[in-house]
Parts: structure tokens; C-alpha cells; sequence
């Protein structure tokens, strides 16, 4: 199994209100990171076993909290797991239609879809007449979401069975990293390593 990795740290404030609830006080974050691991497919790596394989690791699916972040996987997949390295067309993120039991179809309906991680609810870009929760192989439906890698699909969202080996990006919360404009790479025994700190 070949694994690329790539850090992206996200400087900015964040407040909230102090927990003592003294209107005049607040805590302040100024920095935090995440890491995310590309993994490629596997014969077992359908969707559950992906998030179970990311969870044991101490992480999660990866959810994609903004176009940067996006742009940086796209990267990491394009440069170290395409397909003839990978042997697969797509990877699974933690984007699902978790509705249970489904009383109605999601096609076209994007707001239908969570994270399993519930960093943010905004952010999703669909391929073009995605989702379309196709049945014709599972009367259940298309229900978890991949990066679509085909020669003319390059990594925008689109609904799966959830039951098709596919790669898989986990994430993983890092602490905080002083920040460093170069790229770097070196090799790791289980594939390649990839460091990208903005």
C-alpha cells in the first residue's frame, strides 16, 4: 500500500467566548493544522472499511473544509497516486448520505450529504451532474462520495456505492508548526511523503 501525505496549517483568530461567561474575556487561537494521508486501494477499501482504517490510525475520512484545501489533495493525488500508481479511479472522503433508513432519493441534492467529521458544512464541489444517486447497481443507491479521477474527471465530488474498493485521504489533527516556505519530500518505508505548510 503506498501513502503520500501533505500538512496544511491554517494561520487566523479564532474567538469564542471565554467559558467563565464574563462578556469582556475570550480565548484566541491563532493556529491550527491538519495532516492528510493519501492512501491508494486495496481490495478491502470500501467506504466503511476506509473510515475504519482512518479511525484506528487516530483520524478520520478526510473532510475538505475549503477550496485550498481541496486544491492541495488534487496536488498530492496528481503528483504521487494517479492511476497507474494507484490502480483506481477515485478516493473515498468522509462525505456520505448517512440518512437511515433513506426515505427519499439525493439526486441533485447536495445538502442531503454530512462529514463524518463535523469540521464544516459549506464546502463541496460537484462534478457536474453529481450527485445523481445512481441505483442501477444497488437499489440503495450511491451514498458515499469520492474524488472522481477518470481522464476527464480530476477530483471534484462524486456520489459512489459505498461497497466499491477505492483510495482513500484520512486527516489527522496536528499541533501547531512555525512556518516554513519550502516544499520538501523524502521517502517513508510505506511510500512517499509530501510537506506543504502555508
Amino acid at each position: 500500500m503506498l501513502l503520500f501525505v501533505t500538512f496544511l496549517a491554517f494561520a487566523g483568530a479564532t474567538y469564542a467566548q471565554h467559558p467563565s461567561g464574563n462578556s469582556e474575556v475570550f480565548d484566541y487561537t491563532s493556529c491550527y493544522c491538519w495532516r492528510y494521508e493519501v492512501f491508494c486501494r486495496t481490495e478491502d477499501s470500501d467506504w466503511q472499511w476506509a473510515k475504519d482504517e482512518c479511525e484506528s490510525m487516530g483520524g478520520w475520512l478526510a473532510t475538505i473544509d475549503k477550496k485550498k484545501t481541496h486544491q492541495e489533495i488534487r496536488k498530492l493525488i496528481r503528483a504521487h497516486a494517479d492511476n497507474v500508481t494507484c490502480s483506481n479511479y477515485g478516493f473515498w472522503i468522509g462525505l456520505h448520505d448517512a440518512r437511515d433508513p433513506k426515505t427519499s432519493r439525493h439526486k441533485m441534492q447536495p445538502e442531503k450529504f454530512s462529514w463524518v467529521h463535523e469540521q464544516c458544512h459549506d464546502f463541496q464541489v460537484w462534478e457536474k451532474n453529481q450527485p445523481n444517486d445512481n441505483i442501477s447497481q444497488d437499489s440503495h443507491g450511491e451514498n458515499c462520495v469520492q474524488l472522481w479521477y477518470r481522464p476527464t474527471k480530476k477530483g471534484n465530488y462524486d456520489d459512489e456505492y459505498c461497497g466499491e474498493p477505492k483510495g482513500y485521504v484520512c486527516q489527522f489533527k496536528e499541533g501547531r508548526h512555525n512556518y516554513v516556505t519550502d516544499i520538501t519530500f523524502r521517502i517513508l518505508p510505506r511510500g512517499h511523503f509530501f510537506k506543504y505548510i502555508q
